[in-house]
C-alpha cells in the first residue's frame, strides 16, 4: 500500500528543515544586532569620553594603571585637542591670565648645548596668552627662567639637585603612582625642570608673574620670571549660568554639551547670548569614581550665582570645560556670623563638620570674628589654611583606625575685581606641599581652578572643603622698612611663601630620590607646618634685630611699633603651637639653615633632612594630622584677633549619588566618645603653661586656704594641730595622693568631664557642666566609702567634709576653666590633700575597719 504524503510548501523535508533553520537563524542575527545597537547606544557616551577600560578598578581593589594614565586616553584630555590657533567669541570670553603657557621639559641635549652657563634652570614654554601689545608672542616657544633676584637665587641653588630614582619611587611608579621618570639621571635639575618633568607629558599649565621680555638681536626673546610659575587650568575664561543640556545633534550624544547663557556686563545680569559649551564627562579613575561629574551643574543652587568655565575651543571650535568654579563661593557675602572668641570656637569645634553641615552638594560661608567683623576690602591680603576630608558612600575610601586624616595646605587670599561683573571677589591659591600620588597632582602653588576647580585632578566634586581665610591687618600692610631702604618687609605671607615654594620644590625631586612618601613625621601637614616653623624663626630673627624706638623718635611711628609688637607676639604664639616642648625638629632647623647657606654659596655637600622617628613626630605631634593643626591655627589666629571667613563645601555640584562626603576627624574620629575624650586629654595636657599659670594657681589657692582652714576649724571638722614631722616619709607619702586621689579625680572631673575652654562653651553652658562635675565630684565620695573605701567611713559622708570637698571642687573647677591646663587644678589638688593628710593628721581618721 502506498501512501501519499503531502509536503508543505511542494518541498521535500530536508528542503523544509533547511528553510527553517535559515528563519531561525535569521532571528537570531536580527537578536543579536539590535542588541548590540542597544548597547552601543547605552556606552556611547562613556566611548566617547574615553572613559571605556578594560581594567576598570573599585576602591578595595583599584587599577593596576595611574588616574593619570586612565584619564589621558580621553582625547579631551590631551593638549593637543586644542588648536592654539582657535580663539573664542572675545566679547563674551577672556584671558584666563595675561601671561599663560604650557611648560615644556627640555631634552639633554639642549641643556648642553645651551649659550648660557651650564646648571641655570630654564624650560621651555609655549605661551598661550600674553599682554595685548604682545600678541605676537602667542603660540611661540620661548625659553624661562629667573630674574637675577637674591631671594629666587637663594630658593633655586638650596633646591636644585641630580635626580636618581631610587628603589622606593620605582616601587610606587609600579603601583599606580605619577613620578618624574623623566628626570632621572639627570644632573643639577632646579626648580623650573621639577615642575616641568613632574609628569609623563608636557602638559602643566602655568600663570606667570612678574614677567620680563628680553630680547637679542637675531636671537628669539626669552622670559625672565620673578615668581615661581602658578599651575592653573584653562586658556579662557567666561562667566555663564548653565540652563541645561543641549539638544541633541542628529545621529549624536548630547549628554556632556550644556546651554549657558553668558553674562551681560552692561546690564549686569545673565542676559546675554545663549551658546553651547561641553562639559565633559571625566573617565572613571583607578578606583572607579569620577573626579568630576556635569551630573546636577544645571540645577544646583549655587549656580544661581553663575559659574565660571575655564577651558579652550577644540578642533570644531566648540569651547570645552576644563574647570569649573562657583562664583558664589568667592563673593565677598557670608550666610552666617558668630561674633565673640567663644561663638568662634564654638562654630570651629561642633558646627564646622557637624552632620548637618556635611550633607553632599551643600555649602557654607561663615564669618568668625572676636568683635564686630570688618569688612574685607580690595586689594586685602590673607592666609588660607585650607583642608579636605574624605570620601564616603558606596564607593567609600578605606578608613584607618577609625581616622580620616585629609589634606592640608596653606595659601593666600586676595581681595581682586572680578573681571565680568568688576565686583570685588576673593582669589585663592594654594601652596600645595603634595607627595608622589595616582592622579598627577604636582607639589607647588596652584591656582583655584587647578587644584579645586580642574575637572580632570580637581578635589571639589568628590571631597568635602574647609577653607579658612584668615583676615589681620598684619597680612594687608607689612611691616618693617619701608620700599626706599630696599630691604624686604617683615610679612609672615612672603616668608612663607618662600619656605613653602623649597618645600614644594624638593617634594617634586623627592630630594634626588624621585619621589615622596607621607608618615607620621612627613605628610602635608608636617611639611607645611615646616614651612610655617621655619618662616616665623627667620621672621623672628630679624624682628630682633629691628629698632624699638619710643614714641618719641621720629624713624618709625608709634602705629608701626605697636605693629611690630604685634607681629612679635604673633611669632611667640606659632612658635608656641608648631614647637609644643619649646624645641624645634633638628631636620627642620637643618633644613631652614641650608636655605640660608646656599644663599652665601657655603652649601656644598649638604643636603635636605627627613627624619621620620618618634622623637621626631612627638616633638610636631600638634601637626600630624591636617585636621588638628587646621583648628589649632585657627583658633591661634582668633586669639589674636583675626576675623576668619570659613567656605565650607561639600562634593558640588553632588550630583554623583555613589559619594557621601566625611568630616577629617582626629586620632579614632569616627569613634567619637572616644576622640572627645583623648582630645580633651591633649588639650589639658599640653595647654600653653608659664610665669601667669603660676600666678593664677596661687592666686586660686592663697583665698581658698584661708576660707577653707577658717571653715574647718570653726566646725570642729579640723581639730589638729599642725604637724609636718619627717619631710622624706611625707614626700614619699604625698607622691602616692598625686597619683590618687590627685591625677585621677582631676582627669575624671575636670578633663574628660568639663567641655575644654578651646571648645568655645559659652558661659551658660560652662556654668551648667561645672555645677554637674562639682556635683559628681562631692557625691563621689560617699559613694567610695560604701563601695571600694571603706577606710573612709565616717568621714566621707560627713557633711563637713563634704563641705571641704565642695570648695575644693569649685577651685579647681576655676583653675580649670581659666587655664585650660591639667597642671593648675592638680597642683591644688595635690597640695590640698597632702596637707590634708600630713601635717593636719587626716590620716588618723581613715583608718581600715576592724
Amino acid at each position: 500500500m502506498v501512501r501519499s504524503v503531502v509536503l508543505v510548501g511542494g518541498a521535500d523535508p530536508a528542503t523544509n528543515r533547511t528553510a527553517i533553520g535559515r528563519r531561525r537563524f535569521s532571528a537570531w542575527l536580527a537578536l543579536s544586532l539590535a542588541l548590540a545597537l542597544a548597547l552601543a547606544a547605552l556606552v556611547s557616551p562613556a566611548l566617547a569620553s574615553g572613559a571605556a577600560s578594560p581594567q576598570l578598578g573599585t576602591p578595595t581593589a583599584p587599577s593596576p594603571l595611574s588616574s593619570e594614565a586612565l584619564s589621558e586616553r580621553a582625547p579631551f584630555n590631551q593638549s593637543a585637542h586644542y588648536p592654539l590657533g582657535l580663539r573664542p567669541d572675545p566679547a563674551l570670553y577672556r584671558p584666563h591670565a595675561d601671561w599663560l603657557g604650557r611648560l615644556i621639559l627640555p631634552s639633554e641635549q639642549e641643556l648642553a648645548q645651551a649659550p648660557d652657563a651650564p646648571g641655570e634652570d630654564w624650560v621651555w614654554i609655549e605661551l598661550e596668552q600674553t599682554p595685548a601689545a604682545l600678541a605676537p608672542l602667542r603660540g611661540q616657544r620661548l625659553r624661562l627662567s629667573w630674574t637675577d633676584d637674591p631671594r629666587l637665587s637663594r630658593l633655586v641653588r638650596a633646591v636644585t639637585t641630580d635626580i636618581r630614582l631610587d628603589a622606593a619611587a620605582r616601587a610606587a611608579s609600579s603601583d599606580g603612582n605619577v613620578v618624574p621618570l623623566r628626570l632621572n639621571g639627570r644632573r643639577q635639575v632646579g626648580p623650573l625642570q621639577s615642575l616641568a618633568g613632574a609628569r609623563p607629558r608636557d602638559d602643566i599649565t602655568v600663570e606667570l608673574e612678574e614677567v620680563e621680555v628680553a630680547a637679542a638681536a637675531g636671537e628669539a626673546p626669552s622670559l625672565r620670571i620673578g615668581r615661581p610659575p602658578i599651575q592653573t587650568t584653562g586658556r579662557w575664561m567666561a562667566l555663564v549660568r548653565i540652563l541645561g543640556p543641549a539638544p541633541a545633534a542628529a545621529g549624536g550624544a548630547s549628554s556632556d554639551r550644556f546651554r549657558v547663557q553668558h553674562y551681560d556686563r552692561q546690564r549686569g545680569a545673565f542676559s546675554g547670548p545663549i551658546t553651547t559649551v561641553r562639559i565633559p564627562q571625566q573617565p572613571p579613575n583607578r578606583y572607579g569614581r569620577w573626579m568630576s561629574s556635569p551630573r546636577g551643574v544645571a540645577s544646583h543652587p549655587i549656580g544661581a550665582q553663575g559659574w565660571y568655565l575655564y577651558g579652550s575651543p577644540d578642533a570644531t571650535g566648540l569651547f570645552t570645560v576644563q574647570a569649573l568654579r562657583p562664583r558664589a563661593l568667592f563673593q565677598l557675602r557670608t550666610d552666617r556670623e558668630r561674633r565673640g572668641l567663644g561663638a568662634a570656637l564654638r562654630h570651629l569645634q561642633r558646627d564646622n563638620w557637624s552632620p548637618a553641615s556635611l550633607q553632599r552638594g551643600s555649602y557654607s560661608r561663615v564669618e568668625l570674628a572676636p568683635t564686630a567683623p570688618l569688612p574685607w576690602r580690595l586689594g586685602d591680603h590673607g592666609l588660607v589654611i585650607h583642608t579636605f576630608g574624605g570620601i564616603g558612600g558606596p564607593q567609600a575610601e578605606p578608613v584607618p583606625f577609625f581616622t580620616v586624616t585629609g589634606h592640608f595646605a596653606f595659601g593666600e587670599a586676595e581681595v581682586v575685581r572680578d573681571p565680568f561683573t568688576g565686583e570685588p571677589q576673593f582669589a585663592l591659591h594654594y601652596h600645595q606641599i603634595y607627595a608622589n600620588n595616582p592622579d598627577g597632582i604636582v607639589a607647588g602653588t596652584q591656582d583655584w581652578s587647578a587644584y579645586a576647580g580642574d575637572l580632570r585632578r580637581g578635589w571639589l566634586g568628590t571631597r568635602p572643603f574647609s577653607d579658612l581665610l584668615v583676615k589681620l591687618d598684619l597680612f594687608d600692610e607689612p611691616t618693617g622698612p619701608g620700599p626706599r631702604s630696599g630691604a624686604q618687609p617683615l610679612s609672615l605671607l612672603l616668608e612663607l611663601q618662600l619656605q613653602a615654594e623649597v618645600l614644594m620644590a624638593r617634594y617634586r625631586s623627592g630630594d634626588g630620590t624621585g619621589f615622596n612618601g607621607v608618615g607620621a613625621a612627613i605628610s602635608c601637614v608636617q611639611d607645611s607646618s615646616q614651612a610655617l616653623a621655619i618662616a616665623v624663626e627667620r621672621l623672628r630673627q630679624r624682628l630682633a634685630s629691628v629698632p624699638r624706638p619710643g614714641r618719641s623718635s621720629g624713624s618709625l611711628s608709634s602705629p608701626e611699633t605697636r605693629r611690630i609688637a604685634a607681629l612679635d607676639q604673633l611669632t611667640h604664639s606659632l612658635d608656641g603651637l608648631l614647637t609644643p616642648f619649646g624645641q624645634m625638629r633638628a631636620d627642620w632647623r637643618r633644613n631652614g639653615a641650608l636655605v640660608d647657606q646656599a644663599a652665601q654659596g657655603s652649601d656644598q655637600g649638604a643636603a635636605f633632612r627627613r627624619h621620620t622617628g618618634l622623637r621626631e613626630t612627638l616633638l610636631s605631634w600638634r601637626t600630624v594630622l591636617p585636621r588638628r593643626g587646621h583648628d589649632d591655627l585657627a583658633r591661634l589666629f582668633l586669639a589674636h584677633g583675626a576675623q576668619l571667613h570659613v567656605v565650607r563645601t561639600n562634593q558640588i555640584p553632588g550630583g554623583d549619588g555613589r559619594l557621601a562626603p566625611l568630616a577629617p576627624t582626629g586620632l579614632l574620629g569616627q569613634l567619637p566618645p572616644v576622640a572627645t575624650l583623648l582630645r580633651r586629654i591633649v588639650d589639658a595636657l599640653f595647654a600653653p603653661t608659664g610665669g601667669w599659670t603660676v600666678a593664677l594657681t596661687l592666686l586660686l589657692l592663697v583665698p581658698y586656704a584661708l576660707v577653707a582652714l577658717t571653715l574647718g576649724y570653726r566646725s570642729g571638722f579640723l581639730n589638729e594641730q599642725l604637724r609636718w614631722g619627717p619631710p622624706l616619709p611625707l614626700l614619699r607619702r604625698s607622691l602616692g595622693w598625686l597619683l590618687m586621689p590627685a591625677l585621677l579625680e582631676e582627669l575624671l572631673f575636670r578633663v574628660a568631664l568639663l567641655p575644654h575652654p578651646l571648645e568655645g562653651e559659652g558661659p551658660w553652658g560652662t556654668l551648667a557642666w561645672g555645677a554637674l562635675g562639682l556635683g559628681l565630684f562631692v557625691i563621689y565620695h560617699p559613694l567610695a566609702e560604701r563601695t571600694w573605701y571603706p577606710e573612709a567611713r565616717g568621714v566621707f559622708h560627713n557633711p563637713r567634709f563634704l563641705v571641704q570637698c565642695t570648695l575644693l571642687g569649685l577651685v579647681c573647677i576655676s583653675a580649670y576653666n581659666l587655664s585650660g591646663s591639667l597642671w593648675p587644678p592638680l597642683l591644688i589638688h595635690w597640695l590640698v590633700v597632702t596637707v590634708w593628710l600630713g601635717p593636719l593628721q587626716g590620716h588618723r581618721r581613715l583608718r581600715a575597719p576592724r
